[in-house]
């Protein structure tokens, strides 16, 4: 059990949503983009100015929760599977303080008896637990700036994406993406938008595991707060998790 535990922590440790870059290449529009592509970027927009919430399946697991990216506040869940066995992780950031409860390893501090409050200087790697990833803790901006060949019918985007420039998207473990060489630059992907040109559901048909993200309760306010009691993150969990 020993192997297969560090196994699903190595696996969480490759998520991309747990371990993305802290910014991600914002979707821009310009001579270079075209018109599809633009108008896809711009169904991002409820996703930036407001609370959603979201929830990514992949073949390694689930990535759900909800944000509120001008409130500050993140609360969400990632569940990553191995051989039967299922590490769980809870996240929640309160305006800049991140606190963190695992959940699924015979392993101390796995035990999900126990919020540990995550400190900032200690994070040598700014998007893991998805702390520094409040404002897009999918990655689906970066995964959208990252699409090529867009075409639009009716409420429904076509195309590819380049997975080369992505680090974050739900519980995908990118390095293995990687593997694929030439063709993780086109990867085909399927967007739909709701009448109001809100981005709703996103599909990146990667060989052999194919990842579908959806996001819903636009507008909606978090509650989320600090959990009472938490305590300091013990020291070898911060290795364990690649913080």
């Amino acid at each position: 059990m020993g192997a297969l535990a560090v196994g699903l922590v190595a696996a969480v440790a490759l998520a991309g949503c747990s371990f993305g870059k802290s910014d991600p290449p914002k979707p821009t529009a310009g001579p270079s983009v075209a018109p599809s592509q633009s108008e896809l970027a711009k169904s991002l927009g409820a996703l930036i100015n407001g609370g959603y919430r979201f929830k990514v399946v992949a073949k390694e697991g689930s990535y759900t929760g909800g944000i509120d990216p001008v409130a500050d506040l993140l609360d969400a869940t990632v569940s990553v599977t191995s051989d039967g066995a299922t590490l769980k992780i809870d996240t929640v950031a309160v305006r800049g303080t991140a606190y963190t409860r695992l959940t699924g390893l015979p392993l101390p501090g796995f035990d999900g008896a126990t919020w540990f409050r995550v400190d900032p200087a200690r994070i040598t790697r700014p998007g893991s637990l998805g702390l520094s990833a409040v404002k897009d803790p999918t990655g689906i901006q970066a995964l959208i700036a990252a699409t090529h060949d867009v075409r639009r019918e009716d409420r429904s985007y076509n195309g590819t994406v380049d997975m080369t420039r992505v680090t974050t998207w739900g519980p995908v473990n990118i390095p293995q993406v990687m593997q694929l060489g030439q063709a993780a630059t086109r990867i085909p992907f399927e967007a739909t938008v709701d009448d109001h040109d809100r981005l709703v559901a996103m599909k990146v048909e990667i060989p052999d595991n194919p990842v579908t993200a959806t996001y819903s309760d636009f507008g909606t306010s978090l509650t989320t707060t600090a959990p009472a009691g938490a305590e300091p993150l013990p020291d070898h969990l911060y290795g364990m998790l690649g913080l």
